[in-house]
């Protein structure tokens, strides 16, 4: 076993259980929320689509917790945002009576939910690791895509026993008897906790380096990340539908996002298996177009089950490798004492893309009565995202 794993693996496993228990579990389900939410609060599923949008707030919080994690530690920001936010799973279960409460809460959870991402929790990796950094990043990001292989059938039980009111609170225990402890006892004290510095932590936080921001090489991987949502993200919010349109009945179409999950998993392995092996750039590269290939096999699917769903496979291999690729580009480009503050900003910059790429899809559709135009503006939106990917400098990769 290499000598960054010995210690290594505590980190990793600490960072999948509390990535995969944190609030990616809640919107990676919510269209499961959608018809109870909609009976009960007497509203349209459009409505409902429209404030699950407020999670755009997660584009402000990710800079401000990313920065947090470098100077007070990923524990603590961890810690602090995650039962925030699981107090207000809490009140949405007890109080939330109309659809304005529920909109306010998804925009708190959206802010403070960054806090339990790989925002946070991809920093200590990113201290510990060097030589097998991309491997690493790999083996934390499939925390997320198992529990969204796993989740959907326990929170269907959970809404079809006792209602969505216990599916909120489920998300607060899980969160809190999972993530939280496995954060207290598996991630590091010490350098990978916070920056050390010897000026007050007032002055740390005033003292923030954001010269970052005239670099060349972090528009570049904001723009390809902006990109590369664009493409996917409206994906994702209508890959059902997308797929009964080619002729496919709604039970398979439902599978597919299954085995879109599975295409996460295997992206977010191997991506960092990869990074680690052959050079960068061209891993990055390849990644990026891969979804490509799939929206081209789902454009000429015409009935074909087989081909459906061998697509959704192809096109979650590139949402899975996305974390390894830009938090890998990040960590390299930029060095690990000014990590969240960096990944935290282009994160949020991304979050352009996810909410133009989630309303854009929906137009598209309504107004062409077709998904084609959207398929074709995605492939091209990835072919520009390699790109601009492909064009940022890197050092040696043996340097932390």
């Amino acid at each position: 076993m290499p000598d960054e794993f010995l210690d290594g693996w505590r980190i990793i496993l600490g960072g999948a259980l509390a990535a995969g228990t944190g609030v990616g579990i809640v919107f990676l389900n919510f269209s499961m929320f959608i018809l109870p939410l909609s009976r009960e609060l007497g509203v349209s599923r459009g409505d409902l689509g429209s404030v699950q949008a407020l999670i755009v707030t997660a584009a402000l919080g990710a800079p401000i917790l990313g920065r947090a994690a470098d100077l007070f530690g990923p524990k603590s920001v961890f810690i602090a945002s995650t039962l925030i936010v699981a107090s207000i799973y809490c009140f949405m279960a007890v109080y939330a009576s109309s659809l304005w409460q529920v909109g306010l809460a998804i925009a708190f959870i959206g802010f403070f939910g960054v806090g339990s991402t790989a925002v946070v929790l991809s920093r200590p990796v990113n201290v510990h690791f060097v030589e097998h950094r991309g491997k690493a990043l790999g083996l934390m990001a499939v925390g997320i895509a198992t529990v969204t292989m796993a989740s959907p059938v326990l929170v269907q039980w959970l809404l079809e026993t006792w209602g969505w009111r216990a599916g909120f609170l489920g998300y607060a225990i899980v969160s809190v008897v999972i993530g939280i402890p496995a954060v207290l006892l598996l991630l590091p004290k010490g350098p990978a906790n916070a920056v050390r510095i010897t000026v007050s932590r007032k002055k740390k936080w005033n003292a923030v380096d954001r010269s970052f921001w005239a670099e060349r090489d972090f528009w570049l991987l904001t723009f390809s990340l902006i990109s590369m949502s664009l493409a996917t993200a409206g994906t994702i919010s209508q890959l059902t539908p997308m797929i009964i349109d080619e002729g496919i009945d709604a039970r398979t179409a439902a599978l597919a996002i299954t085995f879109f999950a599975v295409g996460q998993f295997i992206g977010r392995l191997a991506g960092g298996w990869l990074l680690d092996i052959y050079q960068p750039h061209r891993v990055a590269f390849f990644l990026t177009l891969v979804p490509a290939v799939g929206f081209i096999l789902l454009i000429g699917t015409h009935g074909l089950v087989p081909v459906a769903l061998l697509s959704a496979v192809v096109i979650g291999l590139q949402q899975g490798a996305e974390l390894d690729i830009f938090a890998y580009f990040v960590g390299h480009r930029f060095g690990t004492a000014r990590f969240g503050g960096i990944y935290g900003a282009l994160t949020g910059l991304g979050w352009i893309g996810n909410v133009g790429g989630m309303i854009g899809m929906g137009q598209i559709y309504d107004r062409y009565g077709s998904y084609l135009p959207a398929q074709i503006m995605a492939i091209v939106a990835l072919i520009i995202s390699a790109m601009l990917v492909f064009a940022v400098r890197l050092p040696d990769p043996k340097r932390g």
